[in-house]
């Protein structure tokens, strides 16, 4: 496929190795330095891919090559890794969001891209640019891959997003 980070571009394994180890917390058994990925499912890993590309920026990594066909690794358009694609069905008992951060402008910039015929919102209708949910200390959209995945588009540029959506009135 095209659009594949190169293996140079992120190699997973020296990511890892490169962290700061984080002193333990009093109380704590392990201290967290940040969220690495999530697992998405899909009955087909290669469109949906394609869909996380096409909407989203995501690219396939070539380290998926690992994974022998049972999944495909998803990068940021600037290689850091964020989600691992399977084969499957997405989780139907309760509330499963993935949520990806971006700056005030790039939400702007997608919501002024909506509607879009490939973005639905969680009530199957095209999401609007007025659905933005101001939750005081952050903006969200929320919406569904095509294999059914919760997924959310947030910003904590709240005042530039506020004066936005209040344009759109």
């Amino acid at each position: 496929m095209s659009g594949r980070p190169t293996e140079s571009a992120i190699d997973l394994g020296d990511q890892l190795s490169r962290e700061r180890a984080e002193p333990r917390q009093a109380g704590s058994v392990i201290n967290i330095s940040a969220l690495d990925h999530v697992h998405l499912y899909a009955p087909d890993i290669e469109a949906i891919a394609a869909w996380y590309e096409r909407i989203l920026g995501l690219k396939i990594l070539e380290a998926s090559k690992r994974l022998k066909g049972r999944g495909l690794y998803l990068t940021t358009p600037r290689g850091q890794y964020c989600a691992t694609l399977f084969t499957g069905k997405p989780p139907s008992d309760g509330d499963h969001t993935t949520a990806f951060r971006v700056p005030g402008s790039v939400f702007i910039a997608f919501g002024e891209a909506l509607p879009h015929e490939e973005i639905v919102s969680r009530d199957g209708d095209l999401l609007q640019a007025a659905e933005a949910d101001d939750h005081a200390l952050a903006f969200s959209f929320y919406f569904v891959d095509p294999a059914g995945n919760h997924l959310e588009v947030t910003t904590y540029d709240h005042d530039k997003v506020r004066a936005w959506k209040a344009g759109l009135s």
